[in-house]
């Protein structure tokens, strides 16, 4: 069981990675090439764009994770589950199109009041962008669901190259509209699968019509709620209150941020269909805790250490990285990377309540959430910019991972699950104390290599000494190390051995 959501999660990240890396050289590449400004004004152009893609999906992608894997638990051949996804997105299209059409009416009605009055041009390639975007973002939904992860790993690769080949070439030849071309250049590979889903004969599988039009409802309000007020709305209140630049720095700072939040994010991309499957295999509608904290814990290993050490090296990283004209972005990147176990944990929990069709609970939290956001962002972000607006985002998801949790049941209690996250957040704020310390020792680019390994070295020490590593963890580790080329194995097989403790040894502390 936690052998196969490892597996599917590791191979989800693997994909998700693939497309981070590639969004992160491209980040770097317009942030040299054209500067703070023209970084902001692409930065906003993509949050616009992935806003209307969330608006657009209508809630279908949850209703693709949960219902692909029972349909083909109930016997559902490959034909009648694609002839199902041929079924809802159908509706996405329209959404498409209406969402499209309100964006340039928007922008034709407020004439030159928009982010970019330095590249006009950039308000048409957005909107190309965001249909594009939106009917694209369908694929993955649809292979995840059918737990085709192989296939989405592939797809992900062909679209990172072709993104960042037109982002370097579009951004060098065209500036800012060229580097926008390339990211609409990144989703065509989706796009067209999307529309070959499109041609197939629909199929509802005999799921009622009334049953997914008010589950898309609820999900509905809830994406947009959170794609409006959740997802970075604070490049808006930045935009309104200290300009273009200032978006610019506060994106630069994300960008950095998502390589400790993005690689957790995709690990927790194929838990709606393995929590449904598992629910409707055991046919109860409470997971059981063991299957719960395996995930939080597998998760926890890679986040906590990933969100201090890259505060710890937040400063010093931003200018390496960007050059010193996004100094500015440093304080904020020290914020922005412990959002990430906060943000990650509220992922697994949303996917969760998903899985049990508890759409309803997780849609007040999110308006709570967002009436937080807002109100946070109208008080703080004049005042404090960049670093008050990290501060308002941390805030808010913590709350939100509070609530959640405090309404989820299990078979079970978590009590022991606490104990070993707190193991392991220990020694991840030793590995963040570590690195803080060696690069204020050495300073600069060599000092910045030496406090990387320093801290993972602290790291792997604190995780041995604290016995943070249970025993059920052992077997999927290993299934995992396994996996890799025969010279990383061997390495992950001699770190393996030194990290975790045998179980004659842990079973005192249990």
């Amino acid at each position: 069981m936690v052998k196969r959501i490892v597996a599917n999660s590791a191979l989800n990240a693997a994909a998700g990675l693939a497309l981070l890396l590639i969004g992160f050289v491209c980040s770097i590449i317009t942030a040299r090439l054209l500067g703070p400004e023209a970084n902001g004004i692409i930065a906003f152009s993509l949050w616009l764009a992935v806003t209307a893609a969330l608006i657009s999906e209508l809630g279908t992608g949850v209703i693709l994770l949960r219902l692909l894997p029972q349909l083909k638990v109930q016997g559902h051949d490959d034909a009648a589950r694609r002839g199902f996804a041929a079924y809802l997105l159908r509706p996405v299209v329209l959404a498409t199109v209406v969402v499209t059409i309100l964006y340039f009416l928007a922008f034709w009605v407020a004439e030159h009041e928009h982010w970019a009055r330095t590249a006009p041009l950039v308000v048409l390639l957005t909107g190309i962008l965001i249909f594009v975007q939106s009917i694209g973002s369908f694929t993955k939904n649809v292979m995840l669901g059918e737990q085709d992860v192989a296939a989405f790993f592939r797809m992900s690769v062909i679209a990172g190259i072709l993104q960042f080949a037109g982002v370097l070439a579009g951004a060098l030849v065209f500036g800012i509209p060229g580097a926008i071309c390339g990211y609409i250049l990144g989703f065509v590979p989706q796009f067209f699968y999307s529309l070959g889903i499109l041609k197939s004969r629909t199929n509802a599988c005999g799921i009622a019509p009334r049953y997914l039009v008010s589950s898309s409802l609820i999900l509905s309000v809830q994406y947009i709620i959170d794609s409006i007020f959740l997802n970075r709305v604070e490049l808006f209140f930045l935009e309104r209150s200290h300009g273009v630049e200032m978006v610019g720095y506060y994106a630069a700072a994300l960008s950095l941020a998502n390589l400790a939040l993005q690689l957790p994010v995709q690990l927790t991309g194929s838990l709606v269909p393995y929590y449904s499957e598992k629910l409707k295999l055991h046919d109860t509608d409470r997971l059981p805790v063991a299957v719960f904290e395996s995930v939080v814990r597998s998760i926890g290993y890679i986040t906590l250490p990933l969100s201090f050490g890259l505060a710890a090296i937040a400063p010093t990283l931003v200018t390496v990285v960007f050059g010193e004209a996004f100094a500015p972005s440093g304080p904020m990147l020290v914020i922005l990377a412990l959002v990430a176990p906060v943000f990650v944990l509220g992922m697994i929990c949303t996917q969760y309540l998903f899985s049990l069709d508890r759409i309803k609970d997780r849609l007040m939290i999110g308006v709570l959430g967002a009436v937080i956001m807002v109100t946070g962002s109208l008080l703080v972000v004049p005042s404090f910019g960049g670093e008050g607006a990290a501060a308002v985002r941390f805030f808010v998801f913590l709350i939100m991972s509070v609530l959640m949790m405090r309404g989820m049941q299990f078979e079970g209690s978590l009590s022991r699950m606490y104990r070993t996250v707190g193991k392991v957040a220990a020694a991840a704020l030793l590995c963040g104390l570590a690195a803080y310390a060696v690069l204020h020792l050495i300073g600069g680019v060599l000092g910045l290599i030496v406090s990387i390994a320093c801290g993972a070295l602290v790291y792997f020490i604190a995780l041995r000494l604290l016995a943070a590593i249970p025993v059920e963890d052992h077997a999927p580790i290993e299934d995992l190390i396994a996996r890799l080329p025969a010279r990383a194995a061997a390495a992950g097989d001699r770190l393996l051995g030194y990290l975790l403790v045998k179980p004659a040894s842990f079973e005192g502390d249990s």
